[in-house]
């Protein structure tokens, strides 16, 4: 699980589907990405587009990324 994740999208108080929609993605595949199930090793489109929606600079994304594995 991305606890980080989950942890910023609530600090931008954001729901799934609002990111998801943002990403231009379902809820459900949103929600598998947060859940760790998906997107295993994230893409760059998914690390920009969650930089951009969240307000977290993509070297942090990496850096929490590397924690989390």
């Amino acid at each position: 699980m991305r606890i980080w994740l989950r942890d910023k999208r609530l600090e931008a108080g954001l729901t799934m589907k609002e990111i998801g929609e943002k990403l231009h993605i379902s809820e459900s595949y949103y929600c598998e990405i947060e859940n760790g199930n998906r997107q295993k090793k994230m893409d760059i489109v998914l690390l920009s587009g969650l930089s951009t929606i969240l307000g977290v600079p993509i070297a942090e994304i990496v850096e929490l990324e590397s924690q989390t594995n």
